[in-house]
């Protein structure tokens, strides 16, 4: 079962290893990024990040489409980890199946506004987090399960 989906431009890192995982008690971490699929240094580097116990997958956007069926009869906790908007957007559209994504870090770039502390989409971003609040899904900033959770969705 699908428990968290997130976007966090970090990927693997301090806060999803530990605070997400324990907190729903994950089985598996699907990261799912086109870049991260097809560099062997970036695959290393999550796999060496990924706490002792918990399964790792690293998939493209298109792999991880046709990997759901499978996944979906999976008798574990998932969390799935997309770098970005653009490819959660892609995946959504492709698999209307996601109710809710949890917005975690999207880095500080030029042209672009502030939504939290962690949170920074340019006009592109925002039109993609549109687009799934079309799609009926509920948006939210959390960095981590203790902290206050924000709804997206009435700040685009």
């Amino acid at each position: 079962m699908i428990k968290l989906v997130r976007i966090d431009h970090r990927l693997l890192h301090g806060q999803v290893v530990f605070s997400w995982s324990k907190s729903l008690n994950i089985h598996r971490i699907i990261v799912v990024d086109n870049v991260a699929a097809q560099d062997e240094f970036k695959k290393m580097s999550l796999n060496l990040s990924k706490p002792t116990g918990i399964k790792l997958n690293i998939f493209s956007v298109d792999e991880a489409l046709k990997k759901m069926p499978k996944v979906e009869q999976l008798n574990e906790n998932i969390m799935l980890i997309f770098g970005n908007t653009s490819e959660v957007r892609a995946f959504c559209t492709a698999y209307p199946n996601i109710d809710a994504i949890n917005y975690g870090g999207i880095i500080k770039k030029e042209g672009s506004q502030q939504f939290s502390n962690a949170i920074f989409l340019n006009e592109q971003e925002i039109a993609d987090a549109k687009a799934l609040k079309e799609m009926g899904i509920t948006q939210f900033i959390q960095q981590v399960p203790t902290s206050r959770k924000e709804d997206l969705n009435k700040m685009i």
